[in-house]
């Protein structure tokens, strides 16, 4: 039967069938990306983005060699404006709103930018269950900071705040994201979590 049709007809059938697939199959785009910010850290990451889920997944590689640098994995929904900064290694989520918005396919595209903006977290000292997580910032975030201690914090931008963090010395530990750098106090962040 596809041999009786016009050249027409078979060119379309082609091309809704390729449009088919192209829409079922939109997967999402992992880029390496590195960020030099406003001190000369040098920080390389893994962003997995998919911009019709409107989601960022950014696996943040070493940060030993910077003072109070903390290395984390971090997932943003945009879709209900939250993301989370979670830290393995004190197996903690530190949930906020999404201080940036998403980010275009080029931005994760480029391999380097120098485009950072910094952001003071000030901890709520109350931990969050799941579904606390859940119902604030939906259950993709939850799914991701599940098994984890989640705690929320108010997220601030700005110049001022980023003096008074590096005035604050060694109370201050910088956790990285992308197009983004955070400072929170690593004595309200164990004190939060009853250490």
């Amino acid at each position: 039967m596809f041999l009786f049709l016009s050249l027409l007809d078979k060119t379309m059938i082609l091309g809704l069938v390729v449009l088919l697939l192209v829409s079922v199959g939109a997967v999402p785009e992992v880029n390496h990306l590195i960020e030099i910010d406003h001190q000369g850290h040098t920080v390389a990451m893994d962003v997995i983005h998919d911009s019709e889920d409107k989601t960022v997944l950014a696996i943040v590689g070493d940060v030993s060699k910077y003072k109070n640098g903390i290395q984390t994995i971090n997932f943003h929904d945009y879709k209900t404006g939250y993301g989370a900064l979670k830290d393995i290694n004190k197996q903690t989520c530190v949930i906020t709103k999404s201080p940036v918005p998403m980010g275009t396919d080029k931005q994760y595209r480029v391999g380097i930018t120098t485009e950072v903006h910094d952001h003071i977290l000030s901890l709520v000292p109350r931990k969050l269950t799941y579904d606390d997580v859940k119902t604030l910032a939906g259950p993709k975030v939850a799914a991701f900071c599940k098994d984890y201690t989640s705690l929320y914090a108010d997220i601030t931008p700005g110049n001022k705040q980023r003096r008074d963090a590096d005035d604050a010395g060694s109370s201050m530990s910088y956790m990285w994201c992308v197009i983004s750098t955070c400072f929170v106090n690593t004595a309200a962040l164990d004190s939060a979590l009853g250490k």
